[in-house]
């Protein structure tokens, strides 16, 4: 399970979040993968806010759990690591 803490907005239910997964207030975002009981699978995420930082952590989360990656999540990751890295276009005409 996905969870998105927000750690620069003010209400009850964003502080009991960052109170239980011990991240401080005005910090910058982090995404942590958590199993039923709110155990982190993988490491939290911070920092990478790419498509393919994002998209590893996920990756690595179903690898974590022996949950074989989806085809379209592993090229959707080898699409985004290859753009973050200086992926090139080229246009091919045809008669």
């Amino acid at each position: 399970m996905p969870v998105a803490i927000y750690n620069n907005t003010k209400g009850d239910r964003d502080a009991d979040t960052r109170k239980a997964f011990e991240e401080p207030a005005w910090n910058n975002p982090v995404v942590r993968i958590v199993d039923a009981d709110g155990k982190d699978v993988v490491p939290r995420h911070a920092g990478d806010w790419s498509a393919a930082g994002l998209l590893r952590v996920m990756s690595a989360a179903l690898e974590k759990r022996d949950v074989e990656t989806p085809p379209w999540l592993a090229l959707l990751t080898q699409e985004a690591a290859s753009r973050k890295s200086g992926l090139e276009t080229a246009v091919f005409g045809m008669t």
